[in-house]
């Protein structure tokens, strides 16, 4: 790519900028019935980038639009993929249950892979009406298979919401929604082979997760405690109450439970730290970029999560080169490579949060960082962990609440101190589950780490509920649209430039070092 402009320092920037426009006008555009004409243009555009080297501009305006075009046909065939005709009248499906089973008041909700007729190789969202006598739902797990006879219906958006659910659920395959009643299911045996290979893998990884869950309520974890663990350290939420979730978001503090670049960062870390020397640097980097693709898969694979594996693999692939580890050209790098291998996944609420976060703290934290003297936080550790920790949580909730305020209608007013007991104990959980799958064959050691894991997550549980009990805990009922986002980030993108500029300034009167 031609070395001029913004291509010298991100490269990868403004092709990242073209592949999200390309995919928001074939979103708004809708190009499914003309997938051969964008293909063609892409190609197109991709032979001028190739024929005029010569020509830095002509070639760089080329390569932005061939990505444009490129992001325009993925969006144009993914859309095409989804449409499939659903049958108006009571049909009978079967199909293997892919995610945890989750129980909100006598419905229990889960996904499933559809294994035959029209839409098999989809998934449908089921609601299943709970039979409380009998209670044959709790049998449903990861990998059940499953046949039942209901309508199905499209997906449809709720009402006086800014969530666009129809593209939620279009970004996991899921092209239809059901309700159930208790008596119209029964538990089949379905044919595995007619999965697809991630398919399959995905659902014997999940499985693996539900053996691991039950180890923790085996060593006494219960109630939300087990909740808050089991969604932190392995990523199911199925356990959270409703209660318990809206404590969290009043307090600013949901992120910790959705598995993001802080939870493998601090994995990463951990295993940084209990593996081989430097002598063995790149054999050492290739076994824990492969414990956190394991890990990675373990979990389910949520858009922050691969964003996060991404980021870590840069960021370990790039040490071992030499170059600058953790740049905006590594997160724009991992938002090419999840939105070309899902061009729906820009519009999942969680990717959105993620790459916001990480942004706004890539591009401002090393300039902000100096307003304090680095001479004078390496003089005293406690002040540069308590700057450092306060500045990324400033920054990433800086980056994330226009979004939050867009999709949630809520601002958490306590959030930055809520963090200050949030991480600490996110890394304690983290590391103590660790613990008990490696103390495994010493059952005292392993106990006394799972009381005292039971008791930090008591207190956390305690605390973010105190947090959320003090008066204006949170701005509830905002109602903001989509140019009001894209206002405030601009608003807060100078705002933010002007504080670098000064950060800059501090240092540059003081000397980097002063």
């Amino acid at each position: 790519m031609p070395n001029i402009g913004l291509f010298r320092l991100y490269p990868l920037v403004p092709l990242c900028a073209s592949v999200l426009c390309g995919i928001v006008f074939s979103r708004a555009v809708g190009l499914a019935e003309h997938v051969d004409v964008a293909a063609g243009t892409f190609l197109a555009f991709f032979a001028i980038a190739f024929l005029f080297g010569r020509m830095p501009r002509t070639q760089t305006v080329a390569i932005l639009l061939a990505g444009f075009m490129f992001a325009v046909t993925l969006m144009a065939y993914q859309e095409r993929t989804l449409r499939v005709d659903i049958p108006y009248e009571e049909t009978v499906t079967e199909g293997v249950v892919a995610d945890e089973p989750v129980e909100r008041g006598r419905i229990v909700r889960f996904d499933m892979i559809v294994t035959s007729g029209a839409l098999s190789g989809h998934s449908v969202r089921v609601a299943l009406l709970k039979d409380t006598v009998e209670r044959r739902y709790a049998s449903i797990r990861v990998g059940s298979g499953i046949s039942f006879r209901s309508r199905l219906e499209p997906p449809a958006n709720f009402m006086e919401s800014n969530f666009d659910y129809v593209t939620y659920l279009h970004s996991r395959d899921i092209v239809a929604t059901t309700f159930v009643y208790f008596r119209n299911w029964s538990a089949v045996k379905v044919d595995s082979e007619s999965l697809g290979f991630f398919q399959r893998a995905r659902i014997g990884a999940l499985s693996l997760r539900r053996e691991l869950l039950s180890h923790y309520r085996s060593l006494g974890l219960e109630g939300q405690d087990f909740a808050v663990v089991a969604a932190m350290t392995l990523g199911d939420k199925s356990a959270l109450s409703s209660a318990t979730r809206d404590v969290y978001s009043v307090t600013g503090a949901s992120h910790i439970l959705a598995l993001s670049g802080m939870h493998l960062g601090i994995i990463y870390a951990l295993l940084s730290f209990l593996s081989l020397g430097r002598r063995y640097s790149t054999f050492r980097e290739c076994l824990l970029l492969i414990a956190i693709w394991a890990y990675v898969i373990l979990v389910g694979m949520s858009p922050s999560v691969l964003r996060s594996a991404l980021m870590i693999s840069v960021y370990s692939i790039a040490g071992l080169t030499g170059r600058s580890r953790m740049s905006v050209n590594a997160l724009a790098f991992a938002a090419i490579v999840l939105l070309v291998s899902n061009p729906l996944v820009l519009f999942d609420i969680g990717f959105q949060l993620s790459f916001a976060a990480v942004a706004f703290i890539l591009v401002f934290q090393p300039a902000l960082g100096g307003i304090i003297s680095y001479k004078f936080q390496q003089r005293h550790p406690f002040v540069r962990w308590a700057w450092q920790l306060f500045l990324v949580s400033m920054l990433a909730q800086a980056g994330t609440m226009p979004l939050v305020a867009y999709y949630f209608g809520r601002l958490p007013v306590y959030s930055l101190l809520a963090n200050f007991v949030v991480i600490p104990a996110a890394t304690f959980i983290l590391y103590s589950a660790v613990a008990l799958f490696a103390f495994a064959l010493v059952p005292a050691v392993q106990h006394f780490v799972a009381v005292a894991l039971s008791f930090v997550v008591n207190i956390l549980n305690s605390v973010q509920s105190f947090v959320a009990s003090l008066p204006c805990a949170s701005v509830d009922g905002l109602s903001i649209n989509a140019m009001q986002v894209v206002l405030f980030y601009v608003i807060m993108v100078c705002f933010g430039c002007l504080l670098s500029l000064y950060g800059r300034r501090l240092q540059s009167a003081r000397g980097w070092g002063g």
